[in-house]
């Protein structure tokens, strides 16, 4: 797999509507304390290195786990995780980018997880997705919002929405390997070298961070 380098500028740092709350022009304005804003921006900063270290492991268990699903025979499901892999990378980056903006230490691990088969890892891998976009970035994302860090709550948002995205692929990769229908399977998946944005047909620009097609990691 491509070893991948994300300039820090591609954070785009304009957030609008990325779709975690209404567009209405309807806003509630929340009071917060100086002492509030200051206790969340220091929790935003852990969140993000508890962030860092799950996309980093992920990053590496992807990778083991397109390894495994080419020794069973499962080519399309072997390239679906390196593209998942990929763009996992891309958010630990992001992550990374935002640690450091802040002064913050990044944190040095070893990835520990399990490879089973192919059949076990996706099952797991879709309640692992099921947590990060359900429950753990939503409530970063809160944190974020209360400290008013846009670039932390632009790198959440990504990485949450994408979380989304790799589930319903672990899904149907799944339910193929149920059916006996593994054929149907893309054979080509597509990157967002931004946000991590994983697509198995390419748009004109990313959903997310409106990065043109051409610079698309392709996978096939």
């Amino acid at each position: 797999m491509k070893k991948l380098f994300l300039n820090y500028s591609l954070i785009i740092v304009t957030i609008g509507c990325l779709g975690i709350t209404s567009c209405d022009n309807k806003k509630t304005e929340v009071k917060t304390t100086t002492k509030e804003h200051m206790e969340a921006g220091t929790k935003t900063i852990e969140n993000m290195q508890s962030a860092y270290k799950g996309e980093k492991t992920a990053t590496a268990k992807y990778e083991a786990f397109s390894k495994k699903a080419e020794e069973e025979g499962y080519h399309n499901i072997a390239l679906l995780y390196n593209a998942v892999s990929a763009a996992e990378n891309i958010h630990a980056i992001n992550h990374k980018a935002v640690i450091e903006d802040a002064g913050g230490t990044v944190p040095i691990i070893t990835p520990e997880f399990k490879v089973k088969t192919t059949k076990e890892n996706l099952s797991d891998d879709i309640n692992g997705e099921v947590y990060e976009a359900k429950t753990m970035y939503p409530d970063f994302l809160k944190t974020a919002e209360t400290a008013d860090n846009q670039i932390a709550f632009l790198s959440l948002t990504y990485a949450m929405k994408t979380e989304l995205k790799h589930k319903f692929f672990f899904e149907q990769a799944l339910g193929d390997i149920n059916s006996n229908t593994l054929n149907s399977l893309p054979s080509k998946y597509f990157v967002c070298p931004a946000c991590g944005n994983t697509y198995a047909t390419a748009p004109k620009h990313c959903d997310f961070s409106l990065t043109e097609r051409e610079k698309f990691i392709v996978f096939q």
